[in-house]
């Protein structure tokens, strides 16, 4: 990605608090106690979603591919207007 391309990004960021059951559903670790929601939009390319948990010791943001139904609909109900279609 070039310094160009970084200056027309859009993003939003959203944390959620999330269940033990929630968590167990998506996969992470059990201890995640929240997920951080990222859109993004560049000029002329598709938009995109980000989604991550905490995971280890650390708390290192781990990237969460596992989309049940009630995260998608989380991530539709909350998207910025650009974001979406």
């Amino acid at each position: 990605m070039t310094v160009e391309l970084l200056e027309t990004m859009e993003t939003v960021s959203k944390r959620y608090a999330v269940s033990p059951d929630q968590a167990a559903e998506l996969e992470v670790d059990q201890a995640a106690e929240e997920l951080t929601v990222i859109w993004q939009r560049v000029t002329n390319r598709a938009s995109s979603v980000l989604v991550t948990a905490p995971a280890g010791v650390d708390g290192w943001a781990m990237p969460v591919p596992h989309r049940p139904g009630w995260l998608t609909d989380l991530i539709v109900k909350d998207a910025p207007t650009w974001w979406l279609p």
